[in-house]
């Protein structure tokens, strides 16, 4: 893009060829002659055009930030899909109707007359001896007769823990006398303990696995609690599902109202899946926390059978390589990944007494997300410490990663690292990795990869915390935010139902190689498709490093506009091309520049 015979008085075009993809490694000198910024940009045949946008699935919200997501296909042929956020786990059927299906905890009769309120409040007390609930937890009660003019019945959040046979709940009205009272028939039934935000150590009551520790006894020392996150997997027609630091769970659809626990399943697991032969895999499983390089799995016929004899398939395996399993997921046939901190192992099914074959494919190319990582057609891409991944017959980088690897990384909220997420894009043919940019402690922005052999990576924001591919066949995805909106992405091109601004930056050219001034007379657009208008905003520097800009101007060019009329000049230019209309659209071609040869700027 440079030419270097320019004559005074004659105007040319200068056509702008620029290779697809962005480069934010080089400098935007070294990187001239490419693009170097975008946002809610992709590359079409080497060419950038406008992402789709999206709109609001369905009015209801979730309650608590998603951590993990999937759909699947039900025994009708509809489709399903499970969302798990720190407080809830929910569940949407094929007519899109969401449901609370929070596994519970044993339920039963508490004291008789539990409930204490004080007249002109609605802060209620409830005693239940050793209830096991924590701060934030969810109880609904039944059976309960009125009392201070209230009647304590259906699902309340737990306000504070008092101590461990009394806490307190939040009525909807105030009560209105000071009184004990609910009766001898209370029932409270308790959800599983919610899971945390963000990690964080835990000190008060019921802080760590269930069975850490003595009952009832604060830690002094605390322990980790890293956020919770949910493995989601199809079994079957149905869902099976695992917090992170809990047990194993199964929700059938036709007659369970809340996920079930696998009986037998061990207490606490980092993460599960299940493979192609339908072996559950529990990782980094035991009793509690202190197993993190161990995979269990049950007997193939018998998800309830964990205990490895010579009539089963159940077995047990501790990897060397790392000091936690982070995650896992089924490949090909036969073919599964566990992924530790540091390293990546393969599990080949081979049908023998030990069941799998588990081999170390690669270290220091660890996951450091349990959610960081997809899959596609039989190849995993997933998000290292300081590098992006494949796996297809062996590891390798995602090629062109150097691109944008380091930018990518030193904005990145390394104390938020672990809530990146990673969601194959199936419409575009990408995969996207959403993380927290410094500073934020929910994911804000997205790096993302071209799976159509160029490998080119774009970049940009976009506030979600996770999500899922949804009805295949429509290549649709259900991202949620951190307010726990859901939205369907690929739904026309706006943000839900607002402008969707897309743009992107061509970088810092020396057009007659920065030996004398440059004038831009005028831009001549070139789209594919447009649908408003573009803003051609047009910049111009004496030096690359000058710290301020020599000139600027936008041209405006509707669809139908031949050419945009410019005046600015100077040895180097650069150009950030803008959508920010209502349906706005664009694909871009070869836009050209009509310049000449100008005077030295004073």
């Amino acid at each position: 893009l440079q030419y270097n015979h320019l004559r005074w008085g004659l105007t040319m075009l200068l056509p702008l060829e620029i290779p697809p993809g962005i480069v934010k490694t080089d400098s935007p000198n070294a990187a001239k002659g490419r693009f170097t910024d975008c946002d809610k940009v992709r590359f079409y045949n080497g060419f950038p055009e406008k992402w789709s946008g999206w709109e609001t699935f369905i009015p209801d919200t979730l309650l608590g930030v998603c951590r993990g997501a999937v759909s699947w296909s039900n025994k009708y042929g509809s489709t399903n899909a499970a969302l798990g956020t720190h407080l809830k786990l929910y569940a949407m059927t094929g007519d899109d109707t969401i449901s609370d299906i929070t596994p519970i905890a044993p339920t039963g009769t508490i004291n008789t007359d539990p409930f204490e309120t004080t007249s002109g409040e609605t802060l209620v007390t409830v005693t239940d001896t050793s209830h096991g609930a924590d701060t934030g937890g969810f109880v609904t009660f039944s059976g309960a007769a009125a009392s201070g003019g209230i009647t304590i019945s259906g699902e309340y959040q737990i306000v504070t823990i008092i101590d461990t046979d009394s806490y307190t709940i939040d009525h909807s009205a105030a009560a209105t006398s000071s009184t004990t009272g609910g009766g001898a028939s209370v029932t409270a039934t308790y959800q599983i303990a919610i899971g945390t935000t963000g990690g964080t150590v835990g000190l008060g009551w019921s802080s760590g696995a269930w069975g850490a520790g003595t009952w009832g006894t604060p830690r002094t020392e605390g322990i980790p609690l890293d956020a919770r996150v949910w493995s989601l997997v199809e079994y079957g027609n149905d869902l099976m599902a695992s917090p992170s630091g809990g047990t194993i769970y199964l929700w059938e659809e036709t007659t369970d109202v809340t996920a079930k626990a696998v009986a037998n399943a061990p207490a606490y697991c980092r993460a599960m899946f299940v493979t192609g032969e339908r072996f559950v895999f529990a990782l980094g499983a035991g009793a509690d926390g202190t197993t993190p390089m161990t995979v269990k799995w049950p007997d193939q016929d018998d998800i309830t059978d964990w205990t490895p004899s010579v009539s089963n398939t159940a077995n047990s395996r501790t990897l060397q390589s790392g000091s936690r399993i982070i995650n896992g997921t089924p490949l090909s046939d036969g073919v599964n990944l566990v992924w530790s901190d540091t390293s990546l192992y393969v599990f080949q099914y081979t049908g023998s007494d030990f069941v799998y074959d588990s081999r170390l494919a690669g270290t220091n190319c660890g996951l450091v997300a349990p959610l960081g990582f997809a899959k596609v057609s039989g190849v995993a891409f997933w998000i290292s410490g300081d590098q992006f991944y494949m796996y297809a017959s062996g590891v390798q980088p995602i090629p062109n990663n150097d691109d944008v690897s380091d930018w990518v990384f030193n904005r990145m909220d390394t104390n938020q690292i672990t809530k990146t997420f990673a969601i194959y894009d199936q419409k575009q043919n990408q995969v996207r990795w959403h993380y927290c940019s410094t500073g934020n402690t929910e994911p804000d922005s997205y790096v993302d990869v071209s799976l159509d052999g160029s490998w080119t990576w774009t970049v940009g924001t976009l506030s979600r915390t996770g999500g899922t591919q949804y009805r295949q066949a429509e290549s649709s995805m259900l991202l949620v935010d951190e307010n726990g909106v859901i939205f369907s992405h690929g739904v026309g091109k706006d943000a839900d139902g607002a402008a969707m601004e897309a743009w992107v930056t061509f970088g810092l050219y020396a057009i007659a190689s920065a030996q004398a001034n440059v004038d831009v007379m005028g831009i001549v657009p070139d789209c594919e498709r447009q649908v408003g208008d573009l803003d051609f905003e047009i910049y111009t520097k004496e030096r690359p490093n000058s710290a301020s800009n020599l000139d600027e101007q936008t041209v405006t060019l509707a669809p139908t506009d031949e050419i945009g009329d410019a005046r600015v000049a100077g040895r180097h230019f650069g150009q950030t091309v803008r959508s920010n209309s209502i349906a706005g659209d664009f694909r871009l071609g070869i836009v050209n520049l009509e310049i000449n040869q100008s005077g030295a700027r004073r």
